[in-house]
């Protein structure tokens, strides 16, 4: 098997990168690091459960919890109690949640052109579907993510 380190390490500081840009360009909008994954969730799908939204990112249930109530703290989303399942709550995007789509697409859009400024047209396509193919193993799948105990 070949060293792990020479993918993980590599796709671990992109995406720590893309953490530390998106808090900068975001910080003028209180969104704090990781935040924004949470809003992307919903403007694929609004109105959504906490769960789905969890099993969606690949984070606990307590990471959605925290991420959530931040975003409702600023105003980006609302939660309402599931009409079926009183247990659970529904998020939706508030009117300022919907309005910062574009600006977190936009800084997002920022990052991936200057990760990719210096490949050709051709390998840029090549990477975002080895990237696309490689990401599906882990949608298609029931991996959840792991607790470590000390």
């Amino acid at each position: 098997m070949e060293d792990p380190r020479k993918i993980l390490g590599s796709i671990a500081i992109i995406y720590r990168s893309y953490l530390a840009c998106m808090e900068k360009e975001l910080e003028a909008y209180r969104i704090r690091s990781g935040q924004f994954d949470f809003l992307m969730v919903l403007y694929r799908k609004d109105g959504i459960s906490q769960d789905t939204i969890a099993k969606a990112l690949k984070v606990s249930k307590a990471t959605t919890t925290r991420a959530i109530k931040n975003l409702e703290t600023e105003g980006y989303v609302y939660r309402e109690r599931d009409g079926t399942d009183l247990r659970a709550y529904r998020v939706y995007l508030t009117e300022k949640g919907k309005e910062v789509r574009n600006v977190i697409l936009e800084k997002s859009g920022y990052f991936v052109d200057n990760l990719l400024s210096d490949f050709t047209s051709e390998e840029k396509e090549v990477f975002r579907q080895l990237v696309q193919k490689a990401s599906l193993k882990f949608h298609e799948s029931e991996l959840r993510p792991f607790v470590l105990t000390v």
